[in-house]
């Protein structure tokens, strides 16, 4: 063994730098960072999206009450103000942007005298960029349903002379870091509330609305 390495070795072991583990945390450490920056960054973005569903059920139900409690008779102006009303209250969402609402009457079928599960949708209105498929949704402005609205066994219909509103929200989550944790994620929630005090169920226009500036559902804007 050359002189040097063994004067070396020598003051080494006389310094105790064989002995010294000071530096087994840093290097176990450094091993498991990786795994603890996946744990916090997928935590925070678990998080996000049950915040996420959270707003959006609301925000569906907050629309659906705001229409049914319009009283005497319900106008265009009335939709439009509820759909805006929507998107200030989900404003970080851009809930229009990356998703769509939809507004929908549900009445009993007076053309027939079957039971009450046979209704028809009398009017209907849209705003959003996303484009639903027409089984996702239920039904579309003058359809005839003849089963009840929702999942099965939480199923409602609409009785003779008690309409209901139903709203619909479709949005594509936003992801604060990436897709990479959960993938692409689409959320949807349904909300209905019966008609309340009012007179008039057909769609008003007495502002005299253009077409364009209606909500209606041949449009996919933000």
């Amino acid at each position: 063994m050359p002189m040097v390495l063994r004067k070396y070795i020598s003051r080494s072991s006389r310094c105790g730098l064989w002995a010294s583990q000071s530096g087994l945390a840093l290097i176990e450490f450094a091993y498991a960072l990786p795994f603890l920056i996946l744990l916090t960054f997928g935590g925070t973005e678990l998080a996000n999206i049950a915040i996420t569903h959270a707003r959006v059920s609301a925000i569906t139900s907050m629309t659906a009450d705001g229409v049914a409690r319009v009283r005497d008779r319900v106008d265009e102006n009335d939709i439009n103000d509820a759909i805006i009303g929507a998107k200030y209250a989900a404003e970080s969402l851009d809930i229009t942007g990356r998703g769509r609402i939809i507004i929908s009457t549900v009445e009993d079928n007076a053309a027939t005298t079957t039971p009450t599960t046979d209704q028809v949708i009398t009017w209907q209105r849209c705003k959003g960029v996303k484009s639903v498929a027409a089984a996702q949704t239920i039904g579309t402005e003058g359809q005839v349903l003849t089963t009840g609205i929702g999942p099965a066994g939480r199923q409602i219909s609409a009785t003779p002379g008690n309409p209901v509103i139903v709203v619909e929200i479709f949005y594509d989550y936003k992801p604060i870091m990436s897709n990479m944790f959960f993938g692409p994620i689409s959320i949807h929630y349904m909300s209905a509330f019966s008609v309340r005090d009012r007179t008039i169920q057909t769609l008003q226009n007495g502002q005299n609305l253009a077409a364009t500036a209606k909500s209606t559902c041949n449009y996919y804007t933000a």
